[in-house]
């Protein structure tokens, strides 16, 4: 009576606010209507996703789409789904799976995934955090117009001054050669960035991030060995730091996007 037709190899990347049609379900009989069809999602291995049933009498899409509490996922899944189409005649489950589906639910802007001196980003690193991030959710959001600000503490106690803000990142392939790139503009106060782990023991070079007045400026940072190995051995455990040491009152730079990714393979 129904058919349970995988179409997840032309599923477009599933984001926040911007679903994907994963499987259609036919209905021979033209028995059932959508709003006689539930349909449950989750990620293999992970959490739920968010779904939709639309269509016609005789052809539905079963969409999927980021959950509110799934901030953190960013990769390619396997999704199993369960489905239950019920009415007065017939009540019919199934379950089935995609194949891998790519699904970029990350929220910079979730409180897990920053952390900053305010009470709210509960992000493991920096452990010791001075300083605020403003509109943390702003960046790597594809709005060239939007940023996080990191802002440096204000006090009178030198000790006190300075920043140290930070971002959980989205997991790396582990086993390879890495690089970061970072956009920001009006950076003043010798900032700095560099990556720790969730500890907080195992950590890479600082690479400077200065300048650029009110142009956007591009950086690109390739990782010596050390930090490779590094990398690679944290892949889905790592925070990336923005830090001064400047003694300046509210010193500040503005962030619009940084990615780690894997370049290539490590050679033995």
């Amino acid at each position: 009576m129904l058919q349970f037709v995988d179409v997840s190899d032309d599923a477009t990347v599933v984001r926040s606010g911007s679903p994907s049609v994963v499987y259609e379900i036919r209905d021979n009989l033209g028995a059932f209507e959508s709003d006689d069809i539930e349909v449950e999602a989750r990620v293999v291995g992970g959490g739920a996703l968010d779904t939709t049933v639309s269509g016609e009498s005789d052809t539905f899409e079963v969409e999927v789409s980021c959950s509110d509490d799934k901030s953190e996922l960013s990769g390619s899944y396997t999704i199993e789904l369960e489905f239950t189409a019920s009415n007065s005649d017939f009540t019919i489950t199934a379950t089935r799976t995609t194949g891998l589906v790519d699904i970029d639910c990350y929220d910079f802007g979730s409180s897990n995934n920053y952390r900053d001196s305010g009470d709210v980003g509960t992000a493991a690193q920096p452990a010791n955090p001075k300083g605020a991030l403003e509109s943390p959710g702003s960046v790597n959001d594809g709005d060239g117009d939007t940023f996080a600000t990191a802002v440096a503490a204000q006090r009178s106690k030198s000790d006190k001054k300075g920043g140290r803000v930070g971002y959980a990142l989205p997991s790396v392939e582990p086993g390879g050669t890495y690089e970061l790139n970072i956009s920001y503009k009006n950076s003043n106060g010798s900032w700095n960035v560099y990556l720790k782990n969730k500890t907080g023991d195992e950590w890479t070079q600082k690479f400077s991030i200065n300048g650029g007045g009110p142009d956007v400026q591009s950086k690109t940072v390739d990782f010596n060995n050390t930090d490779d190995v590094k990398i690679s051995n944290n892949a889905d455990n790592l925070y990336l730091i923005f830090e001064t040491t400047s003694n300046g009152n509210g010193v500040s730079v503005d962030i619009f996007s940084f990615e780690l990714s894997r370049t290539g393979t490590k050679a033995n």
